[in-house]
Formats: C-alpha cells, sequence, structure tokens
C-alpha cells in the first residue's frame, strides 16, 4: 500500500513539472497507523462513530453554547450534528430536534445519517408535499425532524409549530444566513419561543468578507465559533494527502479574433456610459464587469426612485449590452466556442422578441461581423478541451477504477465535455446539472439526481461532469481526481469542490486556467478570499472569546 501511494506521489510530481503546470501545495500525511477508536453512547449505535480529536474539541464548546461549526468538506460535519443531539436527548428525552437544509435532497441525506447511527426511531421528514393539518400531526409525534427552512418557517409564522419543546436546532450550510433567508426568522422564533435553547450552525465556509460573517453568526443567536482548516493539529492525523496543481493554456489564435471583435463592440458601449458621466473615465480594459454590475444596482434603484428619467433606461439598455458583451468574452475565452454561439444565438432570439438590450447588440455594425467568425471556427475547440482529455486519460490509465468529477459552470459546457470524453475507451462520463429547466435544456429532478448519484457509486459510470449541483451538501461518493474546468471566485466554491477528494484515500485536485483572461483573476481571487476567511474567522472568534461569550471549555468524555 505504502510502495503504491509512494509511486503514485512520485508520478503525480513527474508529471505537474511539465511545462504549465505547477504543484501548488500538498495537504496531510502520505498515510497514518492511528488505531480507530468509537464514541460510547446510550442512543449511538455500537462502534459507527469513529472518535476524533477535533470533534470531541469541537463538541466541548457545542454542548454549551449556540456555535458555529466551520468544517471543511468531509470532515464530518453531520456526525457533529448527531454527537451534539444525542446528547441533548440523553438530558432532555421527551424534547424534539429539528435538523434544517437548504435542499430535500440534503434533508433526506441527514435522515438517512441519523437513522444510520442513532437507537432512535422517532424520525419524520417533512415535505411541502405533505398537508398542513397532517405535518402538525408528524411533527407532534416526531423526535427529530428533518425539513427544508421555508417550510419550517412558514408553518412557524402561520402558529402550527411550538418550539418551546424542541432543545436543540441543527441549521446546516448556515452561510446562507443572510438577509431574508428562512434561517433567520426561524432562529428568532426559536429563541424567543425556548426556555433552554441551543443552536447548532455548520458550514464549510462562512464567507470572506467581516460584515458577510458578522451577520450569518448574529442572526443565528451565535456567540462561539469553533474553525479547523486542514492544517490544525487536531485535525492533521485524520486528513488523506491531497495534491492540487494547475495547468495553464493559450487560446488559439481564431479565438482571439473573435475577442477583438467583441471586445471591440464593448468598448463603443462602454464609452458611451462613461460619456454620460455614469462610469469613472479610464481605459475600457479596466472598467470590469463588477463595475458594470454595481452601475446596474445604482442605474434600477434610481429608476425606482424616479419613473420619468428617460435617460435611465438608456443607459440601463447600455449597461445590460455591455454586461451581455462582457459575459460573451468570458464564454469564448474561459469555456468553448460552442458555448459562446448558443449565447449569441439566444441574444439573437431575445431580440426578435423585441428585448431591447439584445436588439442593440444584434443591430450593432459588429454582430454579423463577429457570428461569421464564430460559424467559420465553429469547429477549434477551446484548448482546454484537450487537456481535460489528456488528464482523463492519464487518470484512468493509472487507476481504471478512479471516480472522477469535472466541475464546470456552464450546462453546455458540461454537454460538450461529456460528449468528447465519451470518447475515451476507459471513461464512463455523465452530466449532473440542476432541478431548473432552461431553454432546449431541461433540468434533472430530485429522482434523477439520485439515480445518477446511485450509478457513479455503483461504477455504472465513473466520471461526473457537474455544475454548482454538486458542490454543495449532496452526498456524492468520494473520488480520486477532482478537475476544474475554470477556477471560480468564491472561496465557498472553492472549499466545496476541493473537499470532493481526498475523503477516503489519496486525492488530487487540477484546475485549468486560460492566460490572459478571468480565470487568472478567479483563481487568485479564490485563494485570496480563503485565506482572508481564514483570518477574519479568527479574529471574530477571539473577539468572542475575549467578551467572555465563549464558555469554559469541559471535558468531552464527561458528557458521554
Amino acid at each position: 500500500m505504502i510502495r503504491v501511494l509512494l509511486r503514485r506521489v512520485l508520478l503525480d510530481n513527474s508529471i505537474l513539472k511539465s511545462k504549465n503546470q505547477v504543484i501548488i501545495y500538498v495537504y496531510g500525511p502520505y498515510f497514518s497507523l492511528m488505531a480507530s477508536k468509537y464514541v460510547s453512547h446510550p442512543l449511538i449505535r455500537p462502534e459507527t462513530v469513529e472518535e476524533r480529536l477535533y470533534q470531541q474539541n469541537i463538541l466541548n464548546t457545542c454542548l454549551e453554547h449556540n456555535t458555529l461549526v466551520i468544517l471543511p468538506t468531509a470532515l464530518g460535519k453531520t456526525v457533529l450534528s448527531l454527537l451534539v443531539a444525542a446528547h441533548r436527548l440523553s438530558i432532555h428525552p421527551l424534547k424534539k430536534i429539528l435538523v434544517l437544509a437548504p435542499t430535500r435532497p440534503l434533508v433526506l441525506q441527514h435522515h438517512d445519517s441519523f437513522r444510520k447511527f442513532l437507537l432512535i426511531d422517532d424520525f419524520e421528514v417533512l415535505t411541502g408535499k405533505v398537508e398542513p393539518k397532517k405535518r402538525v400531526e408528524l411533527w407532534k409525534n416526531a423526535q427529530i425532524i428533518f425539513a427544508t427552512p421555508q417550510l419550517i418557517r412558514n408553518d412557524a409564522v402561520g402558529g402550527r409549530y411550538d418550539f418551546g419543546d424542541v432543545c436543540l436546532i441543527v441549521f446546516d450550510e448556515a452561510h446562507r444566513a443572510r438577509k431574508k433567508y428562512a434561517y433567520n426568522q426561524i432562529a428568532e422564533i426559536y429563541i424567543d419561543q425556548c426556555i433552554d435553547p441551543l443552536i447548532l450552525a455548520l458550514t464549510a465556509s462562512p464567507g470572506q468578507d467581516r460584515t458577510v460573517i458578522k451577520e450569518t453568526y448574529e442572526s443565528l443567536f451565535i456567540n462561539a465559533i469553533e474553525y479547523r482548516s486542514k492544517e490544525d493539529d487536531d485535525v492533521k492525523p485524520y486528513i488523506h494527502p491531497l495534491t492540487m496543481s494547475w495547468q495553464k493554456v493559450e487560446l488559439p489564435k481564431e479565438y482571439k479574433e473573435i475577442r477583438g471583435v467583441l471586445e471591440g463592440m464593448l468598448n463603443s458601449e462602454i464609452k458611451k456610459l462613461q460619456s454620460m458621466g455614469l462610469l469613472t473615465y479610464k481605459k475600457t480594459k479596466y472598467v470590469s464587469k463588477r463595475d458594470l454590475l454595481i452601475l446596474g444596482q445604482r442605474l434600477r434603484a434610481n429608476l425606482n426612485r424616479d419613473k420619468r428619467q428617460g435617460s435611465a433606461y438608456t443607459a440601463i439598455i447600455l449597461q445590460a449590452a455591455s454586461i451581455s458583451l462582457s459575459h460573451a468574452i468570458e464564454v469564448l475565452t474561459t469555456q468553448d466556442i460552442e458555448v459562446l454561439h448558443k449565447f449569441l444565438k439566444s441574444i439573437q432570439d431575445k431580440a426578435k422578441g423585441d428585448v431591447k438590450f439584445a436588439r442593440r447588440i444584434t443591430t450593432s455594425q459588429g454582430f454579423s461581423v463577429l457570428m461569421e467568425l464564430v460559424k467559420k471556427y465553429l469547429n477549434i475547440d477551446h484548448p482546454k478541451q484537450e487537456k481535460l482529455r489528456q488528464a482523463i486519460m492519464s487518470e484512468l490509465s493509472q487507476n481504471p477504477q478512479s471516480k472522477i468529477i469535472v466541475f464546470t459552470q456552464f450546462r453546455d459546457t458540461a454537454t460538450k465535455i461529456v460528449h468528447r470524453l465519451k470518447e475515451i475507451e476507459l471513461a464512463r462520463p455523465i452530466r449532473f446539472v440542476g432541478q431548473a429547466s432552461k431553454q432546449h435544456d431541461p433540468g434533472l429532478t430530485q429522482e434523477d439526481q439520485s439515480h445518477i448519484l446511485r450509478e457513479f457509486q455503483s461504477d455504472t459510470y465513473n466520471v461526473l461532469v457537474a455544475t454548482s449541483i454538486a458542490e454543495e451538501g449532496l452526498d456524492i461518493p468520494s473520488v480520486d481526481f477532482v478537475v476544474f474546468y475554470e477556477p471560480v471566485p468564491s472561496e465557498i466554491r472553492l472549499i466545496q469542490r476541493m473537499g470532493r477528494t481526498a475523503r477516503r484515500g489519496f486525492g488530487r485536485v487540477k484546475i485549468l486556467i486560460t492566460e490572459g483572461t478571468a480565470d487568472e483573476t478567479y483563481y487568485w481571487a479564490s485563494m485570496a478570499r480563503e485565506k482572508k476567511m481564514r483570518k477574519i474567522v479568527a479574529n471574530l472568534s477571539e473577539e468572542l472569546i475575549r467578551s467572555g461569550a465563549t464558555p469554559q471549555k469541559q471535558s468531552f468524555l464527561g458528557k458521554f
């Protein structure tokens, strides 16, 4: 086993030394000789929950106070929640526990995990398909309830439930608790109705903005934070090795030619906005997509205050056209010309429907030239397609039993990737997308999603080509290799994607980057934001400790 791992590491490092490919970092020891011990508790099935030092340390705080727990994917947030649940029910045997998650598949996943580990039979999953009167009855008779927050919020506001007999609420994917999300209102009702409330909030990443993180934990009445990363001493013994690398590609000259036309069209729109005094006058290349989005928010807010502003309508059309052209450049340079072609066709369809910004684009001087070039070069793949194909071939040739996830932002890209990967003899790819249906592209129902994941687990498929639906929450089997078709600017999504590998053994992550494009910006942004998040969370946690909010820690073993 050790020889195989060392050979794999040497192979990886030799690959990573090749042109345009650099290893970034390696997590974890290459093997662990630790003997497993199990948690012993009257409500937990014997020898099912491994005793982990960092979970014990975190649990001490969770049992005493409303706690925000920040743990990377695969380090056992669900296990931690059921440990807290077991303790609360042991001291409040007649009380209830409510477990909330943002999607029904994730709710069902929690239900299955609790049923697997706890010696309790009174479980109920509440859904909108059950009529309100029946839900009230199920709530009354159940001891542990699993549901989505919107349903519970609506029922609670309607007076159907009393949270006074709930001894614990678990808020999974707690980073969603912002603005008017249902979590916030549920927490407020719970704190108001319950004499002895306890809240456990779980997330892999709360965000990288101090104000946003504070909003999250204040909305959930949190006064203790427990944060662990893969670098913490009490976590390291349980971490499998993970290598992360990036590989750069250069745009073909044909793509650069198309980009030049798009940039000319974008420059024309931005100059008009600048002439109206709506954007700081500077070189067009420094007017970012973010600048345009902020401008759009400001224009619409002004229009809502005064409907008589004729110039505001013109500015909004210019801004919307600029956003679409900026997006077209990003699609071409980071995705593929086929994806760009579909996007431009959708703009033409909107123009036929008299959507003003779309008509502005399609009637502009450069649009006919643009479409001619796109059709001329339509058979030229983005170089990422070949790099991805090579990476998958290499992985499967070295390990035919390997499971792989390819992440991409766009459904159209996912479709093309699956088509290309089917050409590889050992690859059995399947597309995995969300429920929402788009034009000529129906989404997957929750039943379809569950079916695909079961077939991925059983090796019917070995490559899951997924959009963001595979990043958060879903119980996806551990994989050996994760490829980002493009970087993501969000540190939350970066952490969630990376967490899909190295769960039960050695794992690898590869990120494909097109030089001189939004890919590079997004890559460095996500890395910087992850570091910033760690620093902010550490500072906020220290502030809570200094304020006296975090209780003195007690022995974990004394609780079980």
